[in-house]
């Protein structure tokens, strides 16, 4: 029997009501079996969010933020209580969720694990917690158990810029937002989930940044969809269902013991299903009054790029079927895609320009400058991108060839994707 446990601190968003169309913080919540099958004892805390009470909360609470530091230190009083030497924490959030579990982690981190005679002094422990780290004085927190967290586990984090509306932002900052999107040193696995399709501009996701230590991993997947596509929320959940079982999958490899079969039952991933429109009647009036739609940055700040940002497979899949082109994803792909061998420049050609598909048309292919052409199967082609071939011959992403048809004359390609047989290779002056 393993006598130590699991501690999972789980914090929902804003306006989530949990018991009508439950959020993926709800779905994992009702997952964890109280008792792992190793026989640890798994302690769930679950945090409903701000602005979930009264008209007045929720319009104070998702105006203003108002609520989010009583939810970090809720959810820290609930880790004092239960935790014992070798239990391991887990933190999961959605939306300002997301960002109350990155705050809890922080907070643990630069206050430790108070005694619980000391909780009575916790005001003064989140001042200092809000306390830039430049200008923290020296304290007796110094001293104190900094335990690690297992994982952080998040879709689509916001809030850490304060409150989630330009005018109100600068007046919330004292008691929310981070000083910086660094992972926090006694996080051991950190992952997010995020939404390509949102729009709304005070709904921008917060992107770890910064390095990661080698004991440490780090992983931030885009998905297609709007914010709640993403951590759920809509009665109609093919999408999200699909970043939930991403993250589902991502705990129980790091031990968390969920009811499978219970996700099973309640999850219908659909990659297919359109996305929906976030914009309500009140972000369509601040629209109006000149505040813009926002197209997501996958890359981040270029002075501050986030750490390992990937693409799901399933993005991939619906931007070869034709259905699906996102404005902020430009190509070649910096980063890695999940699962899938994706054509990353065979997007931009159908984005900006024409393509010709062919049948039963022989290309001649050349791996090297004075190497013997081999013959190739044409599949479609841009005379100003590149063309897509089939061959039993292996090219690497990257590597350089001479490829000829009836159609153009012998030129200098890249191949810049590949799945099984089939290559994309865009002509040198397109590459």
């Amino acid at each position: 029997m393993i006598s130590s446990k699991r501690i999972i601190i789980c914090c929902d968003g804003t306006w989530n009501q949990p018991d009508v169309d439950p959020t993926n913080v709800v779905k994992m919540v009702r997952s964890i079996k109280p008792m792992a099958d190793d026989g640890a004892q798994q302690v769930v805390f679950y945090d409903q969010g701000v602005g979930t009470g009264s008209k007045t909360d929720k319009l104070i609470g998702g105006a203003f933020g108002k609520g989010l530091a009583k939810n970090v230190l809720d959810c820290y009083r609930f880790l004092v209580h239960n935790y014992h030497d070798g239990d391991e924490i887990y933190a999961i959030g959605f939306s300002r969720g997301a960002y109350t579990a990155r705050a809890f982690a922080g907070f643990v981190y630069a206050v430790g694990l108070m005694e619980k005679s000391e909780l009575e002094t916790l005001p003064q422990a989140y001042r200092y917690y809000r306390t830039e780290p430049g200008k923290r004085p020296a304290s007796r927190y110094d001293e104190n158990n900094r335990p690690t967290i297992r994982m952080v586990g998040v879709w689509d984090t916001v809030g850490a810029l304060g409150a989630p509306t330009p005018l109100l932002r600068k007046a919330t900052r004292n008691w929310v937002g981070f000083f910086n999107t660094h992972i926090s040193p006694i996080i051991e696995h950190a992952y997010q989930a995020l939404a390509l399709d949102e729009q709304r501009e005070p709904f921008l996701p917060d992107l770890w940044t910064g390095t990661v230590e080698p004991h440490q991993t780090v992983e931030q997947c885009w998905f297609r969809g709007v914010h709640s596509d993403i951590g759920g929320g809509y009665k109609d959940c093919g999408l999200s269902d699909i970043a939930l079982f991403w993250m589902a999958g991502k705990a129980q490899e790091l031990g968390l013991d969920l009811d499978t079969r219970y996700l099973q039952h309640i999850g219908h991933p659909n990659p297919n299903m359109a996305a929906h429109d976030s914009f309500s009647a009140g972000y369509r009036l601040l629209e109006m009054l000149k505040f813009e739609r926002g197209i997501r940055s996958v890359y981040g700040d270029p002075d501050h790029p986030p750490l390992n940002v990937t693409i799901h497979d399933t993005v991939m899949a619906s931007i070869r079927s034709g259905h699906y082109l996102p404005q902020n994803l430009d190509f070649p792909f910096p980063g890695e895609v999940i699962d899938e061998p994706v054509s990353d420049h065979e997007y931009q050609e159908r984005r900006h320009q024409q393509r010709h598909t062919v049948t039963n048309v022989e290309a001649e292919l050349a791996l090297a400058p004075d190497a013997q052409p081999l013959s190739c199967e044409l599949l479609d082609y841009s005379l100003e991108g590149g063309i897509r071939i089939r061959t039993n011959h292996p090219i690497q992403q990257g590597a350089k060839v001479q490829i000829a048809s009836d159609f153009f004359d012998p030129t200098e390609a890249v191949c810049v994707w590949k799945s099984d047989q089939e290559h994309g290779l865009a002509f040198s002056k397109a590459a």
